[in-house]
């Protein structure tokens, strides 16, 4: 996954999060901000 491609999924992951529950919109952040972590790894190996 690139960087475009993960600004997409992660933009479309924004898009069909209910904001207003909190719970919800933090486990949709943890999960983005994993996902951004591992692709710098990867990005750091190569």
């Amino acid at each position: 996954m690139t960087m475009n491609d993960f600004a997409t999924w992660a933009q479309e992951e924004m898009d069909k999060c209910n904001v207003h529950n909190e719970i919800e919109t933090s486990k949709m952040i943890v999960e983005i901000m994993k996902k951004f972590f591992a692709i710098g790894r990867e990005e750091e190996s190569n």
